[in-house]
Parts: C-alpha cells; structure tokens; sequence
C-alpha cells in the first residue's frame, strides 16, 4: 500500500494529467475555442502568483508550477 505522501502525489498527478488532457480535447471538439483554453491557463498562473507562498521551501514548488503554466502558454 503506497505511503500518505504518495497518494498525495499520484492525487495531483492525476488531477493535472485530467487537465492538461481536458482542455485541448474541449478546443478539439469546438467547445473551447483557442483564447478560451488560453484564458484558462492565464487564471491558473494568476491563482498561484497569488497564493504564492513565502515559506522558501514552497517557493521552489510554486515556481515549478508557474512554469508549466507558462509552458503551456508558450505552446500556443
């Protein structure tokens, strides 16, 4: 049976693998047009500049999801 901390981590694994993988699947089918998918990842960044914490071991944490954020920015 996998640790606390594990299933923590598989938690969000997943729970970003939906994402990444819902919101070009809703531009595909037209349900999302490009800006829309666009917007939804501007808000995502905003939310964790926002909460970013000033804790130093959480800042590399939240610097390394601002930077997949704006990975997908970037690929668009």
């Amino acid at each position: 049976m996998p640790a606390p901390l594990e299933f923590v981590a598989a938690s969000g694994l997943v729970s970003a693998s939906l994402i990444a993988s819902l919101i070009p699947t809703l531009v595909d089918r037209g349900v999302l047009s490009a800006q829309d998918a666009r917007e939804v990842y501007e808000q995502a960044l905003l939310l964790i500049e926002t909460q970013h914490s000033s804790e130093p071991a959480m800042q590399r944490i939240y610097e390394a999801a601002r930077e997949m954020i704006e990975a997908h920015l970037g690929a668009e």
